[in-house]
């Protein structure tokens, strides 16, 4: 029944997820049994209507049929269905949702340093990182993070270095202000915190574990190369566990367009605030953070470039629930799954960033205080 299996998967999209095959299989399986009902009741069908028909029986019967084959299928069926329950679904369901080994720490690459004094040594900047980046930083075999689903957006919550995440009040939500989640950022757990919106960033080849739950309605938190779909209800915090085995360019640069993946810039318009000697004041330096020898930041406009470039989009943040009259904006998220080395980059790039933030805030309220 091979041609079973072959055509069901012709209609999947691919899977670049480390559990997705299990999830195709269970589905095969399922079609297996539907195809063996198909069969057989039709061939039963088929039997009643000649076997029944009126030329052959004149005289109705009352007694009916007095086989048990009929109960003996119906049996059949049942043991099958608690095949697919007992030894499919819960096994896989207890390895995707239970099963979730504790963290173990990992040492920090010696190339992940090395990236970052490069930087700061490439732009001669004098930063002091160890607020961001401390000598006994986190680093995990797995990623956690916090996706926060609201119409009609996910916005998603990554910790800092320092492996916590900063506490979310109700109190503290205002959209208006882009502050969906209501992260307390004067707590201290917060200091180190990335959130973005409608963006999902993951390293290829490591475990992650998103605790999804929604703000207002339920929708449902859908990556279909990844195998992955979970509605995300208000109240609720659901565990969602995958490894991610593609990266985007790969994937990209495998529709044939020829054109070399880019992510074309890690963070929207960096920036640092440097003291020039010779003007003998503070000056607001773009750098050129992707090294693609341009000063141009198009990180605002991936959702154009992309489809330009590629013809179609990065792996999509999609809900698959009808949350409201502008369900279908939520399919526009995007989700780029990257190297090490990219992550790294990315990740350190949004704790300079912070950095230098806070440095420019001391210089300002130091400046105000001055005159």
């Amino acid at each position: 029944m091979d041609f079973i299996r072959s055509f069901i998967e012709s209609y999947l999209p691919p899977n670049y997820s480390a559990h997705g095959h299990h999830v195709d299989n269970l589905i095969v399986w399922t079609h297996y049994l539907m195809f063996v009902l198909f069969v057989g009741w039709g061939i039963y069908f088929i039997y009643v209507i000649f076997k029944f028909r009126a030329s052959n029986n004149e005289k109705a019967s009352y007694e009916g049929v007095t086989s048990h084959y009929s109960t003996y299928v119906e049996g059949g069926v049942i043991l099958f269905e608690a095949f697919l329950i007992f030894a499919l679904a819960l096994p896989k369901w207890q390895d995707l949702k239970l099963d979730i080994e504790k963290p173990i720490d990992i040492p920090i690459e010696q190339s992940v340093k090395d990236l970052r004094d490069t930087f700061l040594q490439d732009y001669d900047i004098e930063d002091d990182m160890s607020l961001f980046f401390p000598e006994n930083e986190i680093n995990k075999d797995k990623q956690v993070i916090h996706v926060i689903a609201q119409a009609f957006n996910y916005n998603v919550h990554y910790p800092g270095p320092d492996g916590k995440f900063g506490p979310r009040h109700l109190h503290l939500v205002n959209d208006g202000e882009g502050e969906y989640i209501g992260l307390d950022w004067n707590h201290p757990d917060s200091a180190d915190d990335i959130v973005l919106l409608d963006e999902l960033i993951l390293e290829v080849g490591k475990p992650v574990l998103i605790y999804l739950t929604s703000k207002d309605v339920i929708h449902s938190f859908f990556l279909p190369e990844f195998r992955v779909k979970q509605d995300a209800i208000p109240g609720q915090r659901v565990a969602i566990f995958f490894t991610p085995e593609k990266t985007t360019k790969a994937f990209l640069e495998g529709l044939g367009s020829g054109e070399e993946f880019s992510l074309w810039d890690w963070l929207p318009d960096p920036q640092v605030i440097v003291y020039d000697e010779e003007v003998d004041d503070y000056v607001d330096l773009h750098l050129d953070f992707n090294n693609d020898g341009s000063l141009d930041n198009y990180a605002m406009e991936r959702g154009e470039k992309l489809p330009e470039t590629y013809g179609r989009d990065t792996f999509q943040l999609g809900c698959a629930q009808l949350c409201g009259s502008g369900h279908s904006t939520m399919n526009k998220g995007d989700m780029f799954i990257v190297t090490s080395e990219e992550y790294q980059q990315w990740y350190f790039g949004h704790m300079w960033a912070k950095s230098n933030a806070d440095e420019e805030g001391d210089d300002d309220e130091w400046g105000d205080e001055d005159w």
